[in-house]
């Protein structure tokens, strides 16, 4: 009897340790088969997915600017704007269905304008500005209005003014003159003034 229990007690610690490894051995290769079938598994479906992405193009990001053939398709959004005697190299987009989005060469700098009548913050300009700011008021009939022109630390420019509910901005990375910003924008105030 003592030998039974002997070999009982070995064979209960060996049956121990032996349980103890394919448990562990059971553990890991239960976490490396699924892992595997799952790569299996979502392969295929990707397939068909990327294929319905590509036809309805409901998990592709929209790009947001959509081009137009001149300013007159901006209207459309209720936005009324007109480019510069000597504007070159024009391109015209609609951003988000509702800004306006006139890019355009003149006298060797290039300028980006825009005007929104329903969104609030759309010049796109993320730097600091400087403190100074250029003011101008622009009288026409019984219609006044504020221009705004600052500087970027980096030396751009970026004039902003309103006309009823549209707001317009021009911007230009280059580093011009005062009153050259000052004399393109106020030309761009007169002949937005036809809005609202």
């Amino acid at each position: 009897m003592n030998q039974f229990k002997r070999l009982f007690g070995r064979k209960g610690i060996l049956l121990a340790v032996a349980l103890t490894a394919l448990l562990a051995a059971g553990c890991r290769g239960g976490q490396k088969e699924p892992a595997k079938a799952s790569e299996a598994e979502t392969s295929a479906p990707a397939e068909t997915d990327t294929t319905a992405e590509t036809e309805t193009g409901s998990q592709e990001l929209p790009n947001p600017m959509t081009e137009v053939k001149d300013v007159l398709a901006f209207e459309a959004i209720g936005v009324h704007m007109v480019l510069p005697e000597g504007a070159e190299d024009a391109s015209f987009f609609i951003i988000n269905q509702e800004v306006a989005d006139a890019q355009f060469t003149l006298d060797g700098v290039a300028y980006t304008y825009r005007a929104s009548d329903t969104a609030e913050d759309f010049a796109g300009i993320f730097e600091r500005f400087k403190d100074e700011t250029i003011t101008q008021n622009y009288d026409y009939g019984d219609t006044s209005l504020e221009v705004l022109i600052k500087t970027t630390d980096s030396g751009g420019r970026l004039a902003s003014w309103a006309w009823g509910s549209t707001k317009y901005t021009l911007y230009t990375a280059a580093q011009v003159e005062d009153d050259t910003i000052t004399d393109l924008t106020m030309k761009l105030v007169e002949l937005s003034q036809y809005e609202k």
